[in-house]
């Protein structure tokens, strides 16, 4: 970086050379005066006596520290908070204010279309932090950062992780350097509030080569909130659509797909829900240290003389509540008593669930209209506090009472759901349904039927456990599992049943947000 900023100080101190440094007046070369005058705020009252440093905007600090910065301008405010410097050179600039631990930037332009750069409301504010990733060339052990027209540079580890701790508040672009040849990876735009503190992600290297069929992301995409603190060994999903994805290339069952983490090893993975007639699959993606989720994966593909690997279990030796967070979604518990699903945040936990007696079927105790009054104690321990118990009349062809819940706003594909499961007991006959209620003329079904007895029993319906399309009513699960949005059970034929547990297994909270 020293020859680098050697280069750039030459050019600067040629375009001061005619102007002067440290005071607000000096030589000009234009023919019409340019200027600039701006007011600094400390809170409410008027910045006395505070440091300003004017740079050009493309300026990046030395890394050398062996020379003093030569900046174009710098100095202090005047009694009233003002800065003015007349007879400006032409340009792009960047000034800053520091007081304490008060800082902000703010850049302006002059030229022969703009003379003037006038504001006169500029507030210091706490400074905050940035922090990011640099995509290192394979040469390189580290980076060089900066904060362009200011003279603040940080060095990466050796991963290409930064942080830059008192980041001035406002708008500017961080620049990153390579630090064998001095060469710029990329450059990425921030923006700084009082005590923020800003991720800029991956500051991505434009000269990395990437295959034709290859995609290069950061595995924090794949990290959703509700996910967090994360613990490891863990399990991240990645779902491939048309959008991210090339089906077409690809070998029909995905057996071409490799994953690479940013040091250049396979990631273990197993697929899951794999489609082309939806152009939809699931890569469950198993992690074993924080380290490896920190530098850019590649997922590559269309290699035909790819051999299939070895099968992974992505899930060993993950505790089972780990398991259950990461591969299912409770639906429904009833603990809390309300008129509330049990979906949990991020999901929206405004959706109700209902009771709905059809064609003269009909429910006691007024269940209809207010549900909560079947909740009762439970009578298994494993089950927690609370069960929902439904007695009803629907004993003749036709009539039924439907349980149920809205699980989505909208559509979703739940092809890798490998299993609904329900607690039941009562009498009477009963269909789980996976169904769609949205803005469409058709109403989107596929069922699972049984028939209850007086002890509980735990039901687990998978894909293939749905009935056939019937032509009318049922649509099969392969027409409807990319299109559901509400859990139901339809209960008839008997009088009463208890209900409590419904969770699926195969997905997680982002397949249905």
């Amino acid at each position: 970086m020293k020859y680098f900023y050697t280069l750039l100080c030459f050019v600067t101190l040629g375009l001061i050379a005619s102007c002067g440094i440290g005071n607000d007046s000096a030589g000009n070369t234009t023919e019409i005066e340019n200027a600039i005058a701006i007011r600094v705020y400390d809170g409410k009252k008027p910045a006395a006596n505070v440091r300003y440093q004017v740079l050009p905007s493309w300026y990046v600090a030395d890394t050398t520290e062996e020379s003093s910065v030569r900046y174009t301008y710098e100095g202090k405010t005047d009694t009233n908070g003002w800065v003015r410097i007349g007879n400006h050179q032409d340009g792009s600039y960047t000034i800053s204010f520091t007081k304490g631990e008060a800082s902000i930037v703010l850049q302006y332009t002059l030229n022969n279309l703009n003379h003037e750069y006038t504001l006169d409301s500029a507030a210091l504010k706490t400074a905050g932090t940035v922090k990011g990733l640099v995509d290192l060339p394979d040469s390189a052990d580290y980076a060089w950062v900066a904060v362009q027209g200011t003279n603040e540079i940080v060095k990466t580890d050796t991963l290409g992780q930064f942080i830059i701790r008192r980041a001035p508040c406002g708008n500017f672009t961080v620049s990153a350097w390579d630090s064998e040849d001095l060469n710029a990876i990329g450059e990425t735009s921030a923006s700084v509030t009082s005590k923020d503190t800003v991720d800029l992600g991956l500051i991505e290297n434009p000269n990395k080569v990437i295959p034709e069929n290859a995609i290069r992301f950061m595995p924090s995409e794949l990290i959703s909130d509700w996910m967090r603190p994360l613990s490891f060994p863990t399990v991240l999903v990645m779902r491939l659509t048309d959008e991210n994805f090339d089906f077409k290339k690809a070998a029909k069952d995905g057996s071409d797909i490799r994953l690479y983490d940013g040091s250049g090893n396979l990631l273990p993975f197993e697929i899951d829900g794999w489609d082309t007639t939806l152009n939809s699959a699931t890569l469950n993606i198993r992690v074993e240290s924080a380290a490896d989720t920190v530098r850019p994966w590649l997922l590559t593909w269309g290699d035909k003389k790819a051999a299939k690997l070895k099968d992974v279990n992505v899930w060993k030796d993950l505790s089972d509540s780990l398991v259950a967070a990461l591969n299912s979604v409770e639906i429904l518990n009833f603990e809390s008593g309300t008129k509330y699903n049990a979906l949990p945040a991020p999901l929206n936990n405004k959706f109700d669930w209902y009771i709905q007696p059809h064609d003269s079927a009909t429910v006691k105790n007024n269940l209809d209209s207010k549900p909560t009054n079947g909740i009762e104690k439970a009578d298994r321990a494993t089950f927690g506090k609370n069960v929902l118990h439904v007695q009803y009349q629907a004993n003749k062809l036709g009539r039924y009472v439907v349980i149920g819940t809205r699980i989505a706003e909208h559509a979703h594909d739940l092809s890798r759901l490998d299993s609904v499961e329900v607690w039941l007991k009562g009498d009477g006959d009963y269909e789980i349904i996976l169904e769609t209620i949205v803005e469409s003329d058709t109403n989107y079904k596929t069922t699972y039927k049984g028939s209850l007895n007086e002890k509980w029993a735990r039901v687990a319906v998978t894909p293939k456990d749905f009935t056939n399309a019937d032509g009318k009513s049922y649509h099969g699960w392969n027409v409807t599992r990319n299109k559901i949005t509400r859990f139901t059970i339809f209960v008839y034929n008997g009088s009463d049943i208890w209900i409590d547990n419904v969770r699926m297994y195969g997905i997680n909270l982002d397949d249905l947000l």
